[in-house]
């Protein structure tokens, strides 16, 4: 059974580390300006941004948590 969930995080893992190189290759897409929204602000971009390095950090660790406990 241990193997059957070591398998799923590592699996987990791996797609993780794939779904965040795709946000680090689409960074100016994604997390620039906005082009129907002129005012929003750089601050606002960047705790946006912030937060979803905080949540993919935090997914990885928890996951490298679990694999090795």
């Amino acid at each position: 059974m241990q193997y059957l969930i070591n398998t799923g995080i590592i699996l987990f893992l791996i797609v993780w580390f794939i779904l965040g190189a795709w946000l680090v290759a689409r960074y100016s897409v994604l997390f620039g300006p906005h082009k129907d929204d002129p005012a929003e602000s750089a601050g606002a971009r960047s705790f946006g941004v912030a937060h979803i390095i905080a949540v993919w950090i935090g997914g990885a660790g928890l996951g490298i948590y679990f694999l090795f406990r």
